[in-house]
């Protein structure tokens, strides 16, 4: 298959859309392999990074290990970073990939401050034509998303959220120059949101001391652990890059989830109560996710195990908050320990038991509007704020597509509502958000396209998931190269398979009993009312293993022409 005409600059071999860490290691990937295609990048931000460049608000901070959240790809580059911190700051985060990015020179290939608003198939040309917000149209034989599973911010439901007349901003969206100690000196700020962003953002804002007021408006409890961050010294970094490398690499690839962390492989209930306790206890101390990920293991498959850590971790919270009816607030009522994605945090509840710090439990009382200076409650309660801050989520996974007018194979739209196309033949490819893939790469009635991070992957340690599909989404295209393919889509009764293999899956675990962005709920989003699997949760192991399997039987289950 030969390049595209060089001299039409809107027009591509390949084009990936985003250019997060997804997007940075398809470009590097793809370029690498093919040399002589045009291959080009295009982003709705000022810079690369994803959600290390958008998330820049006060606190923000990775809890992946930041040695095992490295591009492995790189010897050289691994050779000359140094990582200051154990957890990086959001500013090294991006600092990281930029550099990755000025290395490889893949900035002369990415088009920045440019948003996709729609794509359109064409069966005869058998391409891609996608146009941007100032109509700007680029044509691509292939398509590589990496628009992200956590991209598209929302607000929340609630009436007056636009008629708020003070300073009122997403986490995501937070305004470039903004100095927390100058900007909000003497004023009441208020978050609606405890996630992981808002846990992040309340900690920091906490601690800072020419605030007058911070008001803390919790829709849902969510549990946290401590992150324990530390620096790295130089010699521990030194040792890292003389050897380190491989044995982290090679730790995550043998996990389940891409982590540096495995589960105790004992249960819950064959141990003595002081043997259960006391691997909890080293697990609290310890920095990272092993309070989560290195449990026994059937703490998120039996219940009863799962009450039992939770009530662990509990008391953890009581003995940490002064007030005892704010830490029955701050402890989670609707899901265990676990079943939802644990943030880590340095200091969010010690915030409580400061003077200015109001926690404000929506379960007893909800928000009934948001007014011009405040936030009123159904009591008529009001609280007067001059920020708000929404820590409020995204419209996680499929949120990032359904901001795009898609007219797939035969017109059909990609995201949208059962029914919707009964009149004119072109039902939803994923109605109400539910998805339908192919080893999470491909999606039916959308050829040429591939996923980085889409629905239906394991997502866990992300760069560790990110380098495994960029490398499976390379080889398809040298196949096709190979065989003069110009055409690839996969096969329904493959999707069909799948997509009940991922179903399979998420059996058992009780996560599939709690509405969580994981289980593709959240009630800011028309649809998203009701849980579904939109995410592949089997080990990574046995995910790398039937992608492998798939490449070695011919790519059986892939339509090609």
């Amino acid at each position: 298959m030969g390049s595209m005409p060089a001299c039409d600059k809107q027009t591509y071999d390949v084009l990936i859309i985003g250019a997060g860490l997804s997007g940075i290691c398809s470009l590097y990937h793809l370029r690498k392999r093919f040399p002589q295609w045009r291959i080009g990048c295009i982003e709705a931000g000022s810079d690369v990074g994803g959600v290390w460049h958008w998330n820049r608000y006060p606190g923000c901070r990775i809890d992946t290990e930041s040695l095992s959240y490295a591009f492995s790809f790189d010897k050289e580059l691994l050779q000359e970073w140094s990582w200051p911190e154990t957890f990086s700051t959001q500013a090294d985060m991006h600092a990281y990939i930029k550099r990755v990015a000025e290395k490889h020179d893949l900035y002369d290939d990415i088009r920045f401050n440019t948003r996709i608003k729609s794509a359109s198939w064409d069966d005869d040309e058998r391409v891609w034509t996608f146009a941007d917000e100032n109509n700007n149209r680029y044509t691509t034989r292939f398509f590589v998303s990496c628009l992200g599973f956590l991209s598209a911010p929302t607000l929340p439901a609630i009436e007056g959220v636009h008629g708020f007349r003070g300073q009122a901003f997403h986490t995501s969206c937070w305004p470039a120059n903004l100095d927390i100690g100058r900007d909000f000196a003497g004023k009441n700020i208020g978050v609606i949101g405890t996630g992981a962003t808002g846990i992040q953002t309340i900690t920091a804002l906490s601690k800072e001391t020419s605030i007058k007021s911070l008001t803390v408006f919790q829709r849902t409890a969510n549990w946290s652990a401590p992150l324990r961050n530390t620096k790295i010294a130089r010699e521990q970094m030194e040792a890292v890059r003389n050897g380190g490398y491989e044995g982290i690499f090679q730790t995550c690839a043998n996990s389940l989830t891409g982590f540096l962390h495995t589960a105790d492989p004992r249960k819950t209930l064959e141990v003595t109560p002081e043997e259960r306790v006391a691997h909890w206890e080293k697990l609290y101390n310890e920095p990272g996710f092993g309070k989560w990920l290195g449990v026994f293991s059937d703490t998120y498959t039996n219940r009863e195990a799962n009450t039992l850590y939770s009530e662990f971790m509990a008391d953890k919270i009581r003995s940490r908050v002064n007030d005892s009816e704010m830490a029955q607030s701050l402890i989670p009522k609707n899901h265990g320990f676990g079943t939802r994605r644990v943030p880590l945090e340095s200091g969010y509840y010690e915030a409580f038991n400061k003077p200015n710090v109001h926690l404000v439990d929506l379960q007893k009382t909800p928000i009934a509007h948001i007014a011009r200076s405040s936030v009123v409650l159904d009591n008529a309660e009001e609280y007067e704020v001059d920020v708000l801050i929404y820590a409020t989520g995204f419209d996680a996974i499929t949120g990032a597509f359904s901001a795009v007018h898609w007219r797939a194979k035969n017109g059909r739209p990609l995201v949208g509502f059962a029914g919707d196309g009964r009149q004119d033949n072109r039902e939803p490819i994923w109605p109400d958000h539910r998805p339908s893939t192919f080893l999470g790469l491909m999606a039916p009635a959308m050829p040429n396209t591939f996923m980085v991070l889409g629905p239906h992957q394991p997502f866990g340690n992300a760069t560790r998931s990110v380098e495994h599909a960029v490398s499976v989404i390379s080889d398809v295209l040298a196949f096709c190269a190979e065989k003069d393919y110009e055409y690839v889509e996969p096969e329904q009764w493959a999707v069909d398979e799948w997509t009940q293999h991922v179903v399979e899956c998420s059996k058992g675990a009780l996560a599939n009993e709690v509405d969580s962005w994981m289980t593709g709920v959240n009630n800011n989003v028309k649809g998203k009312t009701v849980r579904s699997v939109a995410r592949y949760s089997g080990s990574a192991i046995e995910y790398r293993r039937r992608c492998e399997e798939c490449k070695q039987q011919g790519y059986k289950g892939l339509q090609f022409a």
